[in-house]
């Protein structure tokens, strides 16, 4: 009895199929077209257009082919997507026991246009409003038995897909906010068959173009991937991706391999994975770098060993190449959104290490820390060239190369709109450091930056016998700087003979700024430092000019009336015991009105202004002999005790000048001398209460006369 009801059954199967096939061999699909591309207008608000006949065979398999199709942008007959011809089949009695078996799916010619409005709006909101409510989803928990159940024991839905074809497709992307295009054009995707359980071949390369900046790159991989879907497992066994393109005026080739990669969700495992980067052009570089030792989960993994070579070479470079030996490690935890690296570096004589923590993914807050042992930043810095000779005139070099040089560069714009992002705390550590032939030892620097403020603190170092204390703050609104540094018992001279190259004072003692300057340029920035500064030297000496033995000179000059103007020479100096002043800067202006320097010969005075913008001097300097010192050749100054030097320093950083009024101190040596002879002359050796009045009275008229 059974047997006949299976044989009936059976039977009544066959006779199910029969109708069916001949249904769909005399099924026009064709005759449903203006039923289709109405139903697109009526439910997305686009207009969907066949250019052909839609064709639907059944032998050996129901097979769909479409022809040239296009959909309008929403509520428009502008052209958003387009193909030239698809083509799917699925066969007919797998469906019968729950499989999908589907043979190739082919896609040719696709083109589609996703544009990104000034608003934030795009043209393909209307698509991807969302997705619909999950029924099945909300029947059971995800974690709960009867789920890990049916996953297990044929939940996933069996289907088998002969493979995927899309051929020479293109997809451009356009901002109006950024002004910018990307497209992705010839577009190819190939694979094998595709299953809940297979393994198959992917073939993938596509070209990339950008406007900003203006770029282009061509892509390609090729691996085998092992899926199962079932256990939620996936492999990738050969891989082999690259990307060469161009960036501006730069070349780059750039090579990912792997022999296999294995993820599920119990564990990660991984071989040797290599990367190789060359850069090709004005710079040329190329970076090796090897990951191994993946272990862990899909959520939660480490890369056990990062070692790797960075090769640069660069006509900028004094040395013209630069070797980077790296070594390091990772731990990604994805679910907590945390990376934790730790990377050393070896390059020349510097061994630097450094542990970076990245918490948050959207908008990661980042902690660092960085330790390097000795670092010589001059090695890889262009040195400026020398702009005058050791008289402050422009050298003959020098005044050949501005000849032949190209127009200056405009002004250098500052952008600090980077750190409105950044979210960065840290501290960096260098045990001697030497920057623009600065040298610097014990440098500490704490960075925090957040909200578009960054500020640097502690900021301290050894320097030049003394110490370097100092803070600074920088904000993005406005592109403002501020800096508030004390410099105390440190050795001037050598400092600004490292630093400048010149030879403008020395001794020892202290340096206090604060100041602060913003603007869209460096040259803006120069012209709005505002602030205040002061110096406090002892037992130095100014360089340029030896005021005592300009002194000497006056004797033979008294005579004279004219105005001599000389250039600074280094190897003039006018000895100090203290030297003190302060500054008010204001729009890039430094102005100085108590300088003061005491010697025993001398006391100086001093007021005038550094128009630091301009690079320009305006200062005068009052000098006077208040003693003799036959040690120091003072004993031939004993007439000019009380004469006052006036010297006036002008003109720019480079190449200063001074000029001596020989006049003036003719005219106050002569003075001073006719005073001492008229009084001797009225009786000025006697007491004062033994002149009579008529000399008295003459005295007084004489002192009124001279100036006295």
């Amino acid at each position: 009895m059974l047997k006949k009801i299976l044989i009936g059954l059976a039977a009544l199967l066959l006779i199910v199929i029969a109708v069916v096939v001949a249904l769909l061999a005399t099924f026009d699909a064709d005759h449903y077209k203006p039923r289709i591309e109405q139903a697109a207008h009526d439910k997305l608000g686009r207009t969907l257009k066949f250019d052909g006949r839609l064709s639907l065979s059944v032998f050996p398999t129901i097979a769909l082919a479409l022809p040239r199709t296009t959909l309008s942008e929403h509520g428009s007959d502008g052209p958003f997507l387009s193909l030239d011809r698809a083509r799917v089949s699925l066969a007919v009695l797998p469906l019968l026991s729950g499989r999908v078996e589907a043979g190739t799916a082919s896609l040719y010619g696709l083109r589609a246009t996703i544009e990104r409005r000034a608003d934030g709006t795009s043209n393909i909101d209307d698509l991807t409003g969302g997705p619909g409510p999950g029924a099945k989803a909300e029947e059971s928990r995800p974690g709960s038995p009867s789920v890990a159940r049916s996953a297990k024991e044929g939940g996933v839905a069996q289907f088998e897909l002969g493979g995927i074809e899309l051929i020479d497709a293109q997809v451009t992307y356009r901002d109006e906010r950024s002004r910018s295009t990307v497209t992705v054009s010839k577009l190819n995707l190939k694979t094998g068959r595709l299953a809940t359980r297979a393994s198959t071949p992917i073939d993938f390369s596509a070209s990339i173009a950008a406007t900003e900046p203006p770029s282009n790159v061509d892509l390609s991989l090729k691996t085998t991937a092992d899926l199962d879907l079932v256990d939620h497992a996936f492999a990738a066994r050969g891989l082999d991706a690259r990307a060469r393109g161009h960036s501006g005026a730069d070349e780059f080739d750039v090579a990912l391999t792997a022999p296999k990669i294995a993820l599920d969700p119990a564990r990660m495992a991984g071989d040797l994975v290599k990367l190789v980067a060359v850069v090709r052009g004005r710079h040329q570089a190329r970076v090796d770098l090897t990951l191994q030792n993946l272990t862990g989960t899909g959520d939660k993994f480490s890369v056990g060993k990062i070692a790797g070579e960075v090769d640069l070479e660069s006509p900028t470079l004094p040395q013209k190449s630069l070797k980077v030996i790296l070594d390091g490690s990772m731990n990604v935890d994805a679910r907590a959104q945390d990376i934790g690296a730790r990377l050393a570096a070896r390059f020349d004589e510097t061994n630097a290490s450094t542990r970076v923590d990245v918490r948050g993914f959207s908008a990661p807050r980042i902690a660092f820390d960085v330790q390097i042992d000795r670092l010589n930043l001059d090695r890889y810095l262009t040195a400026a060239p020398a702009a005058s000779g050791a008289t402050g005139k422009p050298s003959a070099a020098a005044a050949r190369a501005a000849a032949s040089a190209p127009p200056a560069p405009e002004d250098p714009k500052v952008d600090l709109s980077a750190l409105k992002p950044l979210n960065l705390t840290g501290e960096a550590r260098i045990g001697s450091l030497q920057v623009h032939n600065a040298k610097v030892a014990k440098l500490k620097v704490g960075v925090h930056a957040a909200g578009g403020h960054l500020d640097v603190a502690p900021l301290s170092a050894s320097l030049y016998e003394g110490s370097l204390n100092a803070s600074s703050k920088v904000d993005a609104d406005g592109n403002r700087i501020a800096v508030n540094a004390t410099l105390d018992g440190i050795s001037i001279e050598p400092l600004l003979k490292d630093l400048m190259g010149k030879d403008i004072l020395e001794g020892h003692g202290g340096v206090k700024l604060n100041i602060a300057a913003g603007g869209a340029t460096v040259g803006t920035m120069r012209r709005a430092l505002g602030g205040s500064a002061s110096l406090a030297l002892r037992d130095g000496a100014v360089h340029g000019i030896n005021i005592v033995q300009k002194l000497r000179e006056v004797k033979s000059a008294l005579s004279g009336g004219s105005l001599q103007i000389q250039a600074a020479s280094t190897a003039e100096k006018t000895d100090f015991s203290e030297l003190t002043a302060s500054f008010s800067i204001k729009n890039g202006v430094a102005t100085n009105n108590d300088l003061q320097a005491k010697s025993p010969l001398l006391r100086v005075n001093g007021a005038g202004s550094i128009d630091i913008g301009a690079g320009v001097v305006d200062y005068t300097v009052q000098a006077s002999v208040v003693g003799t010192l036959a040690g120091q050749g003072g004993a031939d100054l004993s007439s000019l005790r009380g004469v006052t030097v006036p010297v006036h320093l002008s003109g720019p950083f480079t190449a200063l000048s001074y000029q001596l009024d020989w006049g003036s101190l003719a005219r106050q040596a002569a003075k001073a001398k006719a005073v001492e002879q008229i009084q001797n002359l009225i009786g000025g050796k006697l007491k004062q209460g033994d002149q009579s009045p008529a000399q008295k009275s003459l005295g007084d008229a004489l002192k009124n006369l001279l100036g006295k």
